[in-house]
């Protein structure tokens, strides 16, 4: 009957030290969840108005051969290429310039193609 109870406390004891431990888990990663989610509201609660706007997207395509032959009149190209621009027109509404309204930094990601083409390489020059 003793050792019936000294098992049945270290049990209940392994068990107690397991229920606290998952408990400080949860409760750890509650805590770093409200931490996050306050100091996400606090940026975007600075971020309301939109400083820079897109006012157009262009894009500019241009290619280029040379004739290999000297004649005019018969034309077999070599070197042909091709290339296309993006140009953003950006403005940021106001006169004045400070730390708010302007680039420190350019970056475009996150660049998907439909469809590659079937010859050469595709890249991306910046």
């Amino acid at each position: 009957m003793d050792k019936k109870k000294t098992i049945l406390s270290v049990i209940t004891l392994i068990l107690f030290f397991i229920v606290f431990f998952l408990g400080y888990l949860v409760f750890n990663k509650y805590i770093l969840k409200t931490n996050f989610e306050n100091s996400i509201l606090t940026f975007a609660d600075k971020n309301q108005s939109t400083i820079f706007e897109i006012n157009k997207i262009a894009f500019f395509t241009s290619c280029d051969a040379k004739n290999k032959n000297i004649s005019v009149s018969n034309y077999t190209l070599e070197n042909i290429y091709q290339y296309t621009d993006i140009a953003l027109f950006i403005s940021n509404g106001t006169k004045e310039k400070n730390l708010e309204n302007t680039f420190k930094k350019v970056s475009i990601e996150n660049i998907k193609f439909n469809t590659m083409p079937s010859i050469r390489t595709t890249t991306i020059i910046f």
